[in-house]
């Protein structure tokens, strides 16, 4: 309660209070007027209604639980400047709960439940947003919002973008992980709720990769590598690491390895990392402080979505030296205004401020396309996620 009236307060002081009642009143309102006019559902969100098990996958989970431990392990010794911020460790120790203990226990098996399951997941993982779709569902209003209004609003907006020259059927991914999200037509599934704009991006990079060469391509915090599946997808030859922290490094190295068997896959530790790797693999997952020993100028393109605001000042500094080593493009969707704050007492660092030293050539700034889909198709002027591209000066 007193949670609450502090944010009443505070919206108050930030003279913003009606605005916000709105937009929480937005959702019901719209959603209750689709209920009346019997509107039918467009698309369709999809649920798991339980977990999985497959005892098929203990070998591959197994592989990636020698990797996780030895992750684990040299982190103790990494760099301060590579531990997880205190926003990120916080999060860790608390919905990463079920992860930490079958490590402390050893326990392979819930280690690959745990793999399995992840998109289906109670607590939210901060890589996709399973449990929002969960709680919209429950309420008769809200669904009928998120389906006939967000989601149909996206897939128009999809369709636009593309000029309709593109089938719906690109957007299908594979539903590894137990994932929810939504159906389109009954079969089309995508995760989450930023399918439609994700293959968006996807499309956007893969135009400043030469489809002639292998690409080496980063993502510094891919997750579990929904973007770099679709980017991925259209690629024939190259080189893909992923870079990140050890409890979301995982779900990246099992989602990859489950989507692209075909491809080989190199984990962190099973033999010392070198220029050579990027040539013989082609799915590379590495611990964060690895990126010290990318070589320079080998990187065609380093991507980063929503996680530089994430750490703390020093730390991304740090990784922006790097990726002005090692690569040509870089591609940025992050923070335009807003900053975290840690328990350091320090702010993160935005947008205006990744540029350091005027490194890099600014070729793209353009705000987050995903919320036209939430402000009726116009460009919103207070949207705080823009994405760049800037060339290696």
């Amino acid at each position: 309660m007193k949670n609450f009236k502090n944010k009443i307060i505070k919206a108050i002081n930030e003279k913003r209070l009606l605005k916000t009642i709105i937009n929480k009143l937005y959702p019901y309102l719209i959603g209750f007027w689709l209920c009346c006019t019997l509107r039918k559902d467009k698309i369709k969100i999809f649920i798991p209604k339980k977990n999985l098990f497959d005892e098929k996958d203990l070998g591959l989970s197994k592989k990636i639980f020698e990797f996780y431990k030895r992750m684990k392990i040299d982190q103790l010794k990494a760099n301060s400047l590579y531990k997880p911020s205190s926003m990120w460790q916080k999060h860790i120790d608390i919905d990463y709960k079920y992860l930490n203990d079958t490590y402390e226990t050893n326990n392979l098996r819930n280690f690959s439940f745990f793999l399995q399951n992840f998109g289906n997941w109670e607590n939210y993982l901060g890589i996709e947003n399973q449990t929002f779709i969960k709680s919209y569902s429950k309420n008769i209003f809200l669904k009928k919002f998120l389906t006939n209004k967000i989601m149909y609003q996206q897939k128009k907006l999809w369709e636009h973008f593309n000029q309709n020259n593109r089938e719906l059927s690109e957007l299908n991914m594979p539903r590894y992980c137990n994932h929810s999200g939504v159906l389109i037509d009954d079969n089309i599934f995508a995760a989450g709720l930023g399918g439609f704009f994700t293959t968006i991006y996807a499309e956007i990079i893969n135009k400043y990769l030469n489809k002639n060469k292998r690409n080496i391509i980063v993502e510094l915090g891919a997750g579990y590598g929904k973007l770099a599946y679709y980017i991925l997808k259209r690629q024939k030859n190259y080189c893909f690491i992923d870079l990140d922290i050890p409890e979301v490094l995982i779900l990246g190295a099992y989602y990859l390895s489950k989507c692209f068997p075909e491809k080989k896959i190199f984990l962190y530790g099973q033999e010392k990392f070198s220029k050579n790797i990027l040539q013989d693999y082609d799915l590379v997952f590495l611990p964060s402080w690895e990126i010290e020993n990318i070589g320079e100028d080998t990187v065609d393109m380093t991507i980063n979505k929503n996680s530089l605001g994430e750490m703390n000042p020093k730390t991304v500094k740090n990784y922006l030296k790097n990726i002005h080593k090692i690569s040509k493009y870089f591609f940025s969707m992050n923070h335009e205004f807003f900053r975290n704050k840690f328990s350091e007492n320090n702010y993160s660092l935005i947008n205006k401020e990744f540029n350091l030293d005027n490194n890099f050539k600014e070729l793209i700034r353009y705000p987050d396309i995903s919320y036209l889909a939430y402000k009726n198709n116009k460009i919103d002027l207070d949207s705080d996620i823009f994405f760049y591209i800037y060339e290696k000066n």
